[in-house]
């Protein structure tokens, strides 16, 4: 894993590296001819280059939401967190690609480690950038698994905050009452440093992040009654992960949520299809023949669904969020897979995401670390799941994690795999 004892990719670097295999890549739809030098002389983002996900505005680059009804649109102002990011010194890189409006119709990125398999989505490109090592810190969002599977899928970190710990303006909806904002990196310090700017307001560096970690006391093994459905190889690794931390001395306990997992991603499932109906059928209104299938499979389910239906789904969500932390008071983190498989062969679909829905859904921080490879050389990684609101120790403990499981170096882009 990289540390800050290891340099921070330049922007030089970043620019070279682009060159060489963006082509074959598709990780970028945008990247600016030039660049802004930074006006900030210090700090541990100075300088650092930061691919953007292109749901979310930038004033200076084409922002398209993953959509042709979005070709050539310009914001006039920048997100909350592109302007935090810019005031702590980063660059903004360019624009990442996504699913239509984070959605499912994919784009053209690959994964890193093997072309002829899906990057993950909706934040394809910015997984695909990090785990290819372009860039240290890419931006996605997640509405039930797309920052946690793409960057499991391409062998990065990737954070998801608790719910509502980062603004989220600036960013196209999804569905406002799942819609994430956090971070794909090429480390848990650079997850850490972001996390300390953009939601502390502090910055971080070496002497003041442990790189040890915090080693948990207890975790809680969160397998559900989906495991069976779970492939091998999947398994096998999940549980080589809990006799690592067996070896170090780490007690771990089966545990469940309080709902089955089927019935939360049926939950999630209703509140995103009224809300993105909400949030994305005007913007397609006349230009539906513009918009993918599954975006216009989307609009029609929730079109579906009465005012009265999605108000007692928000009933629903509330006690859950509400009792959200109970198990938290016997296990220190909830540990889990964050796919059932690894990168899915072809880019037609981007991956299951039941496994992330639990996190997403209850709102609780989560954090994925790469946990080794397949037999095909294709990541795995594994889901370390927060109390509310402990997104710093459950980032000390991923970093913990991090340090007890092989780590991986960016990758060469492989040829097509027939």
């Amino acid at each position: 894993m990289r540390t800050p004892s290891t340099p921070a990719i330049t922007l030089d670097q970043a620019i070279a590296h682009a060159a060489r295999i963006d082509g074959a890549l598709h990780a970028f739809n945008y990247r600016p001819t030039t660049y802004k030098a930074t006006v900030h002389s210090g700090g541990a983002l100075a300088g650092v280059p930061i691919a953007v996900k292109d749901l979310i505005d930038t004033a200076d680059m084409p922002t398209t939401y993953g959509s042709k009804v979005f070709e050539g649109h310009q914001p006039a102002q920048d997100a909350w967190i592109v302007s935090k990011l810019r005031a702590a010194g980063a660059i903004i890189f360019g624009k990442t690609v996504t699913t239509e409006f984070a959605w499912r119709d994919p784009g053209a990125t690959v994964n890193p480690w093997n072309p002829a398999h899906s990057p993950g989505g909706s934040s394809s490109g910015s997984a695909a950038a990090v785990g290819a090592g372009i860039v240290n810190i890419g931006l996605g969002t997640q509405t039930v698994g797309s920052i946690i599977r793409p960057a499991s899928y391409c062998g990065a970190v990737g954070y998801k905050p608790t719910f509502g710990l980062i603004p989220t303006n600036g960013v196209h909806q999804l569905a406002a009452s799942l819609d994430h904002l956090g971070f794909i990196t090429s480390s848990v310090y650079w997850a850490a440093v972001c996390h300390a700017i953009v939601v502390q307001g502090t910055d971080v560096d070496a002497a003041r992040f442990n790189l040890q970690g915090l080693r948990p006391r207890k975790v809680g093994v969160y397998r559900s009654s989906q495991w069976a459905q779970v492939d091998t190889a999947v398994q096998q690794n999940f549980d080589a992960v809990l006799a690592r931390l067996a070896a170090f001395g780490v007690a771990c306990v089966e545990v469940d949520f309080e709902s089955d997992i089927r019935d939360l991603n049926a939950l999630t499932s209703d509140i995103l299809a009224y809300e993105a109906h909400a949030a994305i059928a005007p913007d397609i209104a006349g230009k539906e023949a513009l918009a993918g299938d599954y975006t216009r499979e989307l609009m029609a389910r929730g079109a579906a669904i009465d005012a009265t239906r999605y108000a007692a789904l928000l009933t629903e969500l509330a006690q859950l969020r509400a009792r959200r932390d109970a198990l938290f008071t016997e296990v220190d983190v909830i540990l889990s897979i964050t796919s059932p498989t690894t990168a899915l062969k072809g880019l037609q679909k981007t991956g299951d995401a039941s496994f992330c829905a639990p996190a997403t859904l209850l709102g609780l921080p989560a954090v994925t670390v790469p946990s080794g490879f397949s037999n095909d050389l294709l990541p795995f990684g594994v889901q370390l799941i927060g109390a509310g609101n402990k997104d710093w120790d459950t980032l000390l403990t991923a970093q913990w994690l991090s340090t007890i499981l092989p780590a991986l170096s960016a990758p060469s882009l492989l040829p097509p795999v027939n």
